[in-house]
């Protein structure tokens, strides 16, 4: 296939046209998600739908709440556009190595898909977190402290204070989940699992680990994506309202990339550091970079001190 018509197949997934302009533009679970892991979606197939101004979720912002809650809604497409963002640049990559003859290449895109990708959760999370706290009641202080990472304390002179406190995103995620949805998410399930295994992916990339030299491939790429928008997806079904508005669409764009993968790529296939399948040194001396000042040289000499 040309690149040029891959183009437009991947232009059509995130800019589809519409028959209608003047009609809603409805969300529509995949069947995937149904058969494979047998989510429900009733609420989706309501006559009223999610974002319509009579629906039960829509509320109204009266003039004296303006500040708080506008200043949220400046950022309100910030999570969904990162969403949106990962998945584009996991388009770019299948864009550069269709019908690839290689199974490995250098490190491009993969990383900033994966790290895109949680940066638009953990964007969601906080988001979200925030707008529940400045719409909703009987929320206890310790929680509202916690989803906005602060911490109350008593200072030398006896003053109240707050400082900064980070908190694992996964564990405010299950917070809001608790006291936004009234929801206790199992986090003994496969679909919470994989959020936590897709935390460790993510956690690689963020804090490379200088010991240990990782591949990844398209297919794990494809699972960590499904993986976060399944942590969306399932607790909306639970929920029977949506944590993330377009979550179930970006799945569709998902499951068409994944085929395309399928379609485009070689088996396998992977991004890598350079080095990582580079065996050239087993068993001889070799020359590597090493610019510090306090070196022991009589180890490690250049060139000139070895002559």
């Amino acid at each position: 296939m040309p690149n040029d018509e891959l183009l437009s197949e991947i232009e059509s997934l995130f800019n589809p046209e519409i028959d209608d302009p003047d009609l809603p533009q409805r969300e529509f679970p995949h069947e995937r998600l149904e058969q494979h892991y047998g989510l429900n979606f009733d609420y989706l197939r309501q006559i009223t739908w999610e974002g319509a101004t009579n629906h039960a979720s829509t509320r109204l912002c009266p003039e004296n709440e303006r500040g708080g809650i506008g200043r949220l809604i400046t950022n309100e497409d910030v999570p969904g556009r990162l969403f949106e963002s990962g998945l584009r640049i996991y388009a770019d990559s299948l864009v550069q190595y269709i019908d690839a003859q290689s199974t490995s290449t250098p490190l491009r895109f993969y990383p900033p898909v994966i790290l895109t990708f949680w940066s638009a959760f953990e964007a969601m999370v906080r988001h979200s977190s925030l707008m529940m706290l400045r719409t909703c009641t009987a929320i206890p202080q310790t929680v509202a402290e916690f989803l906005r990472e602060e911490e109350t304390y008593i200072d030398g002179k006896g003053r109240v204070k707050t400082r900064t406190r980070f908190w694992p995103v996964l564990d405010r995620y299950f917070t809001l989940l608790k006291y936004g949805f009234e929801l206790d998410i199992d986090r003994g399930s496969q679909i919470w699992q994989r959020l936590e295994a897709a935390k460790s992916l993510r956690d690689y990339y963020t804090h490379v680990d200088a010991l240990e030299s990782r591949s990844i491939s398209a297919a794990q790429v494809l699972e960590y994506l499904e993986s976060l928008l399944l942590g969306v997806i399932y607790p909306s079904s639970l929920a029977q309202k949506s944590v993330l508005m377009g979550a179930v669409n970006y799945y569709w764009i998902w499951a068409e990339l994944g085929k395309m993968t399928e379609s485009h790529l070689p088996e396998g296939h992977a991004e890598e550091p350079f080095f990582h399948s580079w065996e050239s040194w087993e068993g001889r001396p070799f020359l590597f970079y090493c610019p510090f000042k306090t070196i022991d040289a009589k180890r490690f000499p250049n060139l000139m001190e070895q002559r």
